[in-house]
């Protein structure tokens, strides 16, 4: 393992030495952000607690409609989830409860 030691300090004392060459890398830092895989270190998964989040599933007879909402203060995930039977109106129900999850966050 000396050798990955040597090799480590050889490096380690070159970028000290060549720190200025930093600057002047031919890749703009913004090209580095765009190519990789979009999220930067310092985004909040969470951050996005303003919307609602919506998942529907089809199941045999009718459709699960599930509100996730994340409560940054205790750290916690709050489900709730809804059933629209089949013989439901499914534009007008889901509409009452995206009304009704909207009004409850305000």
């Amino acid at each position: 393992m000396k050798w990955f030691d040597k090799w480590f300090v050889r490096k380690c004392k070159w970028a000290w030495e060549n720190k200025h060459l930093a600057y002047e890398s031919e890749y703009a830092t913004s090209d580095l952000i765009s190519k990789s895989s979009g999220v930067a270190i310092s985004d909040d998964p969470h951050s996005l607690n303003d919307g609602l989040r919506i998942n529907i599933k089809k199941v045999i007879g009718g459709s699960l409609v599930t509100f996730r909402t994340y409560d940054r203060k205790r750290d916690e995930n709050t489900d709730r989830t809804y059933i629209i039977t089949g013989d439901q109106d499914f534009n007008t129900e889901l509409g009452k409860i995206i009304t009704m999850e909207s009004m409850r966050q305000i």
